[in-house]
């Protein structure tokens, strides 16, 4: 299997965070410097709760506010986009996407919470909270796994909103029309497992093959279809309407297969 086209945990921690537009070659050039700026706020926010500073902690607490607000304005990420990543030759981190920056707003509301009990006389709640806190942030930089954007994706699945494919009757008119159905797993995988009247076209090759996009209507599919919808957004915001993701391999050969 190509390694370049398959998700890891990590990667699709992050796809779960809201970077649906990059690829696995693309996640693996940010996540290390994605980790830097949780990792500077939880330092800041330890040194708070170590030394009981309500004031370290609600300036820690208005990095993630302001970040909530401005996608591309939070302090840590333009300190690493203008110092670090030119002295190491790192790419820099793009926008935040909303789920990254509501788990922003989470841990200011917390942080803040803990600066509040502080002045409150209440130490041991403020180090509960700021503890917690600490517990939370340290597994989303170890692992980029965020506990609230696995919630916001549980809640956005119950209202049928997570990375919704193409409805199943659309899906079988645009291929009774003439789509085409691309398979975007790598070639290991297609040759093991081909549908009947796809092509293949990588994920990570997909900027090769834009012209190919560009004539006429086409349904991605992948084995899960997590795949198949980064590769729909990515195309997307290069301008093609006319993608569609088809979802998972099961899905796409029922619908393909019996249209």
């Amino acid at each position: 299997m190509d390694k370049r086209c398959t998700l890891s945990f990590q990667h699709r921690s992050l796809v779960q965070q809201g970077y649906q537009r990059y690829t696995p070659v693309e996640l693996r050039q940010l996540e290390w410097g994605l980790r830097f700026t949780p990792a500077a706020c939880s330092l800041l926010a330890l040194y708070g709760l170590y030394t009981q500073q309500p004031v370290v902690l609600f300036i820690v607490a208005l990095l993630g506010i302001w970040a909530f607000f401005f996608p591309a304005g939070h302090p840590m990420d333009l300190i690493y986009n203008r110092l670090l990543a030119p002295a190491i030759g790192a790419v820099k981190l793009p926008e935040n996407p909303f789920q990254r920056r509501l788990a922003c707003l989470s841990a200011g509301l917390m942080n803040i919470t803990a600066g509040v009990l502080f002045l409150l006389g209440l130490p041991m709640a403020a180090l509960v909270v700021g503890a917690s806190l600490l517990v939370l942030q340290a597994i989303v930089i170890f692992t980029h796994f965020c506990t609230l954007s696995w919630i916001y994706e549980g809640l956005m699945r119950l209202l049928g909103k997570w990375q919704v494919p193409v409805e199943e009757s659309k899906a079988k008119t645009l291929l009774k029309a003439g789509a085409l159905l691309v398979d975007v797993r790598s070639q290991n995988e297609f040759s093991k497992q081909p549908l009947p009247g796809a092509i293949n076209l990588p994920l990570e090759d997909l900027p090769l093959h834009l012209e190919q996009f560009k004539r006429g209507v086409c349904l991605l599919y992948c084995n899960s279809g997590t795949r198949s919808y980064i590769a729909t957004e990515k195309l997307k915001a290069q301008g093609l309407q006319n993608v569609y993701n088809l979802g998972s391999y099961d899905r796409a050969q029922r619908i393909a297969v019996g249209q």
